[in-house]
């Protein structure tokens, strides 16, 4: 082929490859056609992440909803309120439960119908508040209301209580006609007040009042073998002059023993029997007991013969002990006689007393 025609033709596969791309470039083809293959690939993507952050949306309007409804709208007041002594400047406030209820609100008053004023704010599901820093036999009065955020429950009932020693504990064991009671001692107490009854349900009497906070034992004594007995305790503390109590302790019992009693030849029987050392005395008076001085009427150590025991002394015959004196002490006894003379003629003698005797 010729030079010349061979440049012809190169010339036309110019022009036709340029014609070609000139009708692409200014084709009105629609956008969305010309869209290439990654272009929609991204379009979608980017709608279904709009779609989800929708959806996403609406659930979180949904669970604030949920968490609208179920805050309380109202709550209950806390029921069962009563009050309890802890000692003698204590007082505990117990309540029950309320649904829905973050916490408690206490609040105290010293008259009934006066003015009441918050003292405690209780949280963590506690229904109980300890009043300490009381006056010892005072009445206050609490009232309690439960709270969720904002919401109040009306108050509770109003409960009464006050300070006191707490209850104590009784034990009881028997002796030979006797009973020995032990108690547990109390913090704050001054002193306690026993009481006894023939049955558990019985009439309680009071049989002794001790006067120190640090004694914790009694022996009732001149009880009937075989007989069983209740005692009961409680501790007191003096404010302004009054006691106040604490409430009674639960009964303790005890059968006495009996006593295996021993005949004398003249007839009468006795517990036991010890040698003494016998003075005389004389001169009238009143004995410790309160009695006239007579014969009949005999001094002793009431740590070793009881006042009011009944005795037989060799010699001398049947005898009360009634007396007390300085020099009587241990197994030493003084008997009383009508005259000097007589008391000379005595003088001082070892004789065998025979104690509690019975005719």
């Amino acid at each position: 082929m010729k030079k010349e025609e061979v440049s012809k033709i190169r010339r036309w596969g110019a022009l036709t490859v340029a014609a070609i791309m000139l009708v692409a470039v200014f084709s009105p083809m629609p956008t969305a056609f010309a869209q290439t293959d990654t272009q929609m690939e991204t379009s979608s993507e980017a709608a279904a992440m709009a779609a989800s952050e929708t959806v996403s949306t609406q659930e979180q309007g949904t669970a604030d909803e949920t968490s609208a409804v179920q805050a309380p709208k109202t709550l209950a007041a806390p029921s069962g309120i009563k009050t309890k002594s802890l000692g003698v400047k204590t007082i505990q406030i117990q309540w029950k439960q309320v649904a829905g209820a973050d916490g408690y609100r206490v609040y105290r008053a010293t008259k009934k119908n006066g003015k009441y004023k918050k003292i405690a704010t209780v949280r963590g599901g506690k229904t109980s508040y300890k009043n300490k820093k009381r006056i010892t036999g005072k009445v206050y009065y609490y009232k309690v209301r439960a709270y969720n955020g904002s919401v109040q429950s009306s108050y509770s009932k109003i409960a009464s209580g006050k300070a006191r020693p707490v209850k104590t504990t009784v034990k009881a064991r028997a002796g030979e006609e006797k009973v020995t009671i032990t108690w547990k001692k109390i913090s704050g107490a001054e002193g306690y007040h026993i009481y006894r009854a023939g049955s558990k349900n019985g009439k309680y009497k009071r049989i002794k009042i001790i006067n120190k906070g640090k004694t914790t034992k009694f022996t009732n004594s001149k009880l009937k073998g075989g007989k069983t007995y209740y005692y009961k305790v409680r501790a007191f503390k003096k404010m302004k002059g009054k006691k106040v109590f604490s409430v009674y302790s639960a009964p303790a019992m005890a059968k006495a023993g009996k006593v295996k009693m021993k005949t004398h030849k003249k007839g009468f029987s006795y517990k036991k029997k010890f040698t003494v050392k016998a003075y005389a005395y004389s001169g009238g008076g009143r004995t410790a007991m309160g009695t006239k001085a007579r014969v009949g009427a005999i001094a002793v150590d009431p740590k070793v013969i009881p006042l009011g025991t009944k005795v037989y002394i060799d010699g001398y015959g049947h005898a009360r002990a009634e007396d007390t004196g300085g020099n009587i002490k241990g197994r030493t006894v003084d008997l009383y006689m009508n005259s000097s003379s007589k008391c000379y003629k005595w003088g001082v003698q070892f004789k065998t007393v025979y104690v509690d005797v019975r005719k």
